[in-house]
């Protein structure tokens, strides 16, 4: 996969929604059951497999990416903050030579302040973040606007992240060969963004430099249909996660509960090739690594299956 082709489309194309997109022909052109026929995507959709840095197995940086490379995996989700600023060489030095892709970072954020300088401290906080995450040809950066209650109202955060806060931190990705990743969370986290339909609105009004990304946990909670939200986002689909979809824990650990069959046939159908993360925890004294095999094993039936 060309990651920079990847990035550049979710980026800067719309929203290839149910609705109103070239990728879905006319409503008098509909399946027998009346539902929108999509048309097949321009590449067809890869499980690229990824674990976030605490998940692999290892402690120094060769280590991990060799296990994430001997064991199937396409891409690796690192850390972000201080974490991020200490290793930009290490983790050059480290990828050269692979197939592996860096897919995002992720760290806390907040763009609810009621005051102004707040806000736009946050913004300056991330610029330097997004400026690495260039040049080391990551994905991009996610964000999550607003947790808990928010300061501001909710139609003045929503206006003021699309052309104030959010808007310069696109603009800044944009220009540095990233993005920023917009994650809808559950209603008990934030009321304000929580449907990856949502997300995909507001990455379309910022524009370039803006994306959205999936999390199976969330949207299980959030969502009518895995497949929907997904076909909802279309190509500002960059990045999703996943776990078990009972405790948050690895995918295989809550049995026949864990199905992802229904999201994957959303991915297919839009042509996703971002990566598909494990974010979520291990069964206590588990062995980490046949857990995490397990799992390979068990997301290559499902997409197989869908």
């Amino acid at each position: 996969m060309k990651r920079r082709d990847f990035l550049m489309g979710s980026a800067v194309a719309g929203v290839a929604s149910v609705c109103g997109s070239r990728h879905v022909v006319a409503a008098d052109k509909c399946c027998c059951d009346g539902m929108p026929k999509l048309a097949p995507p321009e590449k067809p959709a890869e499980l690229n497999l990824c674990l976030q840095w605490g998940a692999i197995p290892g402690t120094e940086i060769k280590q991990k990416l060799d296990f994430l490379e001997a064991n199937g995996f396409a891409a690796v989700e690192i850390p972000s903050g201080k974490w991020l600023s200490d290793n930009v060489e290490p983790m050059k030095k480290a990828m050269e030579g692979r197939k592996l892709f860096i897919a995002t970072a992720c760290g806390p954020s907040d763009f609810s302040y009621v005051e102004a300088e707040k806000r736009d401290a946050e913004v300056a906080k991330f610029l330097p973040q997004l400026e690495i995450l260039g040049t080391l040809k990551s994905v991009g950066l996610i964000i999550c606007p607003a947790r808990s209650k928010p300061g501001l109202g909710f139609p003045e955060l929503r206006e003021d992240f699309v052309t104030n806060t959010g808007k310069k931190l696109a603009e800044h990705a944009a220009k540095h060969g990233t993005s920023i990743v917009l994650e809808p969370l559950q209603r008990k986290e934030t009321m304000f963004l929580r449907q990856v339909a949502d997300g995909a609105a507001i990455s379309r009004d910022i524009g370039p430099g803006c994306t959205v990304m999936g999390d199976f946990w969330h949207m299980s909670k959030e969502e009518t249909s895995f497949m929907g939200a997904f076909i909802s986002a279309g190509k500002l689909l960059s990045h999703v996660h996943i776990a078990s979809l009972k405790d948050r824990k690895v995918p295989g650990v809550d049995g026949d509960a864990d199905n992802y069959v229904d999201g994957f046939k959303g991915l297919k159908l839009i042509g996703y090739r971002g990566a598909v993360s494990l974010e979520g925890g291990f069964p206590k004294n588990a062995d980490k690594t046949q857990l995490i095999l397990n799992m390979v094993k068990l997301l290559r039936e499902q997409w197989a299956m869908a």
